[in-house]
């Protein structure tokens, strides 16, 4: 198995356990290839038993050279004529820890920057404003803000990581056709929200015995991105889902080849979810609690006195509108002929459905997303 390969199996791997970790009935996105990025930066400056632990969960042992596989998915992913995918990762340190000048310059070679100094000591309030503003502008004001629940006086260091996707559906939804339509929560109460349809040829799947149907929608001309809608047959599906998910399971549900053409009528909702997400609490439950802890963490590699991350926070936003996440180049209404024949099957997403992003020539999960309510 190759680096890149190595790199895939491990962010998809990751993808399965942050899915069967999220609870509640709260719309959520998140990017998993982000995270794995600002983890990878985080083992960087790791020794010890927090080390250990981070390569154990993330399962980055089968990988001879992690970096060097990240580096390659990512210069793949993030250099696409056909979208932009934006990652941004930053190490907040306290001006007390005089930074090993050797991780400095590891991290600018690897992650193009230099931790970022900040006085979290004597000002939190301004050290909290300075990353604002370095977010506002990293990632042109598409992210403004971050929690300061995880700053104080005794704050050493935070990660902030960031994923943005910019693109266009292969086959746009109508703008006309986008309709105010009744939305079944989990509870089976209803609300209306907007649907977007669109009529034409998609892969599609559905598995009986699983509940469940899938659908591939994708972007830009070339199809290298797909968006795979993950519906369940009930309104409160997704908990069964979750409980029964596996990494063999979600390879395979968004597995093309696994999949038929077909010519049918989808009702997509349009929404757009932005999550500022503190991965603290889950990748404790996962088994990473060292690196939070002021005892048990070894950041040796970056500062040879104690310390320890106060947060991992990941920020993300996915879109779904009729042009796509945004638009970003000339786009046709693929309604044409089309219209003139009408489809036998609907494939109608009104009730919570999970959604993956997909890359298609690595099979990287890049985002991972659940859709609850409007």
């Amino acid at each position: 198995m190759s680096n890149l390969e190595a790199v895939v199996a491990t962010n998809n791997n990751f993808t399965v356990e942050l899915a069967r970790k999220m609870v509640g009935d709260e719309n959520v996105v998140m990017s998993p290839l982000s995270m794995l990025t600002a983890l990878a930066l985080v083992c960087l400056g790791a020794k010890g038993n927090p080390k250990t632990r981070i390569k154990e969960v993330l399962q980055f042992e089968s990988c001879t050279d992690i970096h060097s596989g990240l580096e390659q998915l990512l210069s793949t992913l993030t250099e696409s004529e056909e979208y932009e995918l934006k990652i941004n990762n930053m190490l907040f340190v306290d001006k007390t820890c005089n930074i090993s000048e050797t991780f400095s310059n590891v991290s600018k070679i690897w992650n193009e920057a230099k931790p970022e100094i900040v006085d979290f000591k004597n000002h939190p309030k301004d050290a909290w404003e300075y990353m604002v503003n370095w977010l506002k502008e990293k990632t042109e004001g598409t992210f403004q803000n971050i929690s300061e629940d995880s700053i104080n006086n005794d704050t050493k260091l935070v990660v902030v990581n960031t994923a943005h996707l910019l693109a266009n559906w292969t086959q746009n939804f109508p703008h006309f056709k986008t309709k105010m339509e009744l939305f079944t929560l989990s509870t089976n109460e209803k609300q209306y929200m907007q649907l977007m349809c669109v009529i034409g040829y998609f892969n599609v799947r559905v598995i009986k015995d699983q509940m469940l149907s899938i659908i591939e929608l994708p972007y830009g001309k070339k199809k290298t991105l797909s968006m795979y809608v993950i519906l369940p047959d009930r309104y409160d599906g997704i908990i069964k889902i979750k409980e029964n998910i596996s990494y063999e399971q979600l390879n395979d549900w968004t597995n093309p080849n696994s999949m038929k053409r077909t010519f049918i009528e989808v009702y997509l909702p349009l929404f757009k979810i932005e999550s500022n997400y503190s991965m603290k609490n889950i990748l404790h439950r996962m088994g990473m609690a060292d690196v939070f802890s002021n005892t048990k963490s070894n950041m040796s590699e970056i500062f040879q006195d104690n310390l320890y991350a106060s947060d991992i926070i990941n920020l993300v936003t996915m879109e779904a509108a009729e042009d796509g996440t945004e638009q970003i180049t000339d786009v046709d209404d693929y309604f044409g002929f089309l219209t003139i024949r009408l489809s036998q099957i609907t494939f109608k997403v009104d009730h919570p459905f999970i959604f993956i992003v997909r890359d298609i020539l690595n099979k990287c999960f890049v985002f991972y997303g659940e859709f609850q309510k409007p």
